[in-house]
């Protein structure tokens, strides 16, 4: 009922208010064109794995080190720029109308050439699902299968235990803590994964940690690749 009525005020207020930019304020929409100019695209010098600049494309030390279970990262633009801004009021503040330009903003070049064979959104925990009304990664993902003309699977991947949210999480240690045993594959569905490649999508990546739980998982349930498609990028280097 809560979502419904929330549903309801959303409409009402679009319909009474003219759309006007997230990041600056500006009339005519959501997210205007200069704002999406001057959102930074994610360099391709960088960590393949976690996005952190590096000299040239190719794996971090820390990444080598932790053995992510990610084998493949990619990111379209760095959280701290309009899009990050729009991320945050998508997710947050219901402003769903939002999904159209923000799954239209995916750069989907290199990942035509991952080869992937299904695209599975990162889940959220069915009691925090009741409390926003939807979730932003879901959304995000069938939009994104549609422009790669790929699979979309919402009941794949299950989150298993309704964890504090990572971006209340202290520190990098405390995110990857928290995650572990966060994910599970449903069993009925372990056939849609068993050696496929699988793409994975969700709005922010900053550690890494909750795509590399949901990856082990896929890749304990038969899944030869697993690569995560984001939205937005905040290195870790710049949390500190």
């Amino acid at each position: 009922m809560i979502t419904v009525l929330r549903q309801i005020t959303t409409s009402a207020l679009n319909l009474v208010f003219p759309q006007s930019c997230v990041h600056c304020g500006k009339d005519g929409s959501l997210l205007c064109d200069l704002c999406i100019r001057d959102s930074t695209a994610v360099s391709k010098d960088v960590c393949r794995k976690c996005a952190e600049p590096l000299a040239k494309p190719g794996t971090c030390t820390r990444c080598v080190i932790d053995g992510s279970s990610l084998d493949r990262l990619y990111g379209s633009f760095l959280y701290e720029t309009p899009v990050g801004t729009a991320v945050r009021a998508f997710k947050f503040d219901d402003v769903r109308a939002l999904a159209g330009v923000l799954g239209g903003m995916f750069n989907v070049e290199s990942m035509n050439r991952s080869e992937a064979d299904l695209i599975l959104p990162v889940p959220m925990h069915k009691s925090r699902l009741r409390s926003r009304g939807y979730n932003q990664s879901e959304i995000l993902g069938r939009k994104l299968s549609r422009r790669m003309g790929l699979e979309f699977h919402s009941d794949v991947l299950i989150r298993a235990e309704n964890t504090v949210p990572q971006s209340e999480q202290p520190t990098a240690a405390a995110r990857k803590t928290a995650i572990q045993g966060a994910f599970s594959v449903d069993t009925r569905h372990e056939s849609v994964v068993l050696g496929k490649r699988v793409l994975l999508v969700d709005d922010v990546f900053t550690t890494g940690s909750t795509v590399q739980a949901a990856a082990s998982v896929l890749k304990a349930a038969g899944a030869s690749w697993v690569g995560a498609a984001v939205l937005t990028v905040q290195p870790i280097e710049s949390l500190k």
